[in-house]
């Protein structure tokens, strides 16, 4: 079945399930453990089809929404929280069950011009921009912090820039509930971790100090539990930054820079 909120543009108006999920020409421009992206291009617009494929029966989503779904909601959520930042456009998702098992999906998303992956942005120290994009970031995280947000992988990978403007995007938003106890437990510290590791000394400083007047609990427990992410995240981060060189010409400009925008990386 196919969700859509407005017409589709050419050619997925006319698009069926079967074709969102086979058709063999867009480029492969993120492999992840259990979904592909690829990038398209129609009528001079650039695309990210995100297409999951399950192999092994996933019983939670026998009875819940899929990814897809879950996804396309909580970006909503997002818009409606007013948090100070963008969202993706996305145009279209779909799944297929057999009887209550999910089989595949996709979710179909407009590129966003000019952005790029956070993670791979923050790997240039001398950017011009950096100093303005991380004032953005702390705003947005004072934000999620102010109002309690609990967030799915907030990791740098999962929000897009466009760093002449300082716009951030949230993506892979599987996610977004007002839970202050898990977001201490797993959503602040994830963030965190990617500060840890992108940021310098001075930086780190910086961000503790502004958000001390959000966050009311123990930055050295916060640090602690970051601390745990920290061995996996430097494992994505170089496993980010390999398929990025592998692929120059069809990153330069997506996910930016490595992997598309609004589209995770599995």
């Amino acid at each position: 079945m196919i969700h859509a909120p407005g017409p589709l543009p050419p050619p997925w108006d006319s698009f069926s399930y079967i074709e969102f999920m086979e058709n063999p020409e867009g480029e492969l421009v993120a492999d992840g453990r259990s979904s592909r992206v690829y990038l398209f291009t129609a009528g001079g617009e650039r695309y990210f089809l995100k297409r999951y494929q399950y192999r092994k029966i996933h019983w939670r989503f026998c009875l819940q929404k899929s990814q897809v779904c879950r996804e396309f909601e909580n970006l909503e959520k997002i818009r409606r929280c007013g948090l100070p930042c963008r969202i993706i456009d996305v145009l279209a998702y779909g799944e297929r069950r057999y009887y209550r098992t999910l089989i595949d999906a996709f979710l179909l998303s407009r590129e966003v011009p000019g952005g790029e992956r956070l993670s791979l942005f923050l790997n240039h120290p001398d950017h011009p921009r950096r100093p303005a994009v991380l004032d953005a970031l702390i705003r947005l995280v004072g934000e999620v912090m102010r109002q309690g947000l609990a967030l799915t992988d907030f990791f740098f990978r999962n929000i897009l820039v466009i760093p002449e403007k300082a716009e951030l995007y949230l993506l892979d938003v599987q996610r977004c509930d007002h839970s202050r106890r898990r977001a201490i437990r797993k959503s602040y510290p994830q963030f965190w971790s990617n500060m840890m590791l992108f940021c310098t000394e001075d930086e780190l400083r910086l961000a503790r100090t502004r958000l001390s007047a959000v966050w009311s609990g123990s930055m050295a427990a916060l640090e602690e539990k970051a601390q745990g992410f920290l061995p996996r995240e430097e494992k994505r981060r170089q496993e980010e930054m390999a398929f990025a060189a592998s692929r120059p010409a069809a990153t330069a400009q997506s996910g930016q820079k490595g992997v598309p925008a609004g589209s995770p990386a599995g």
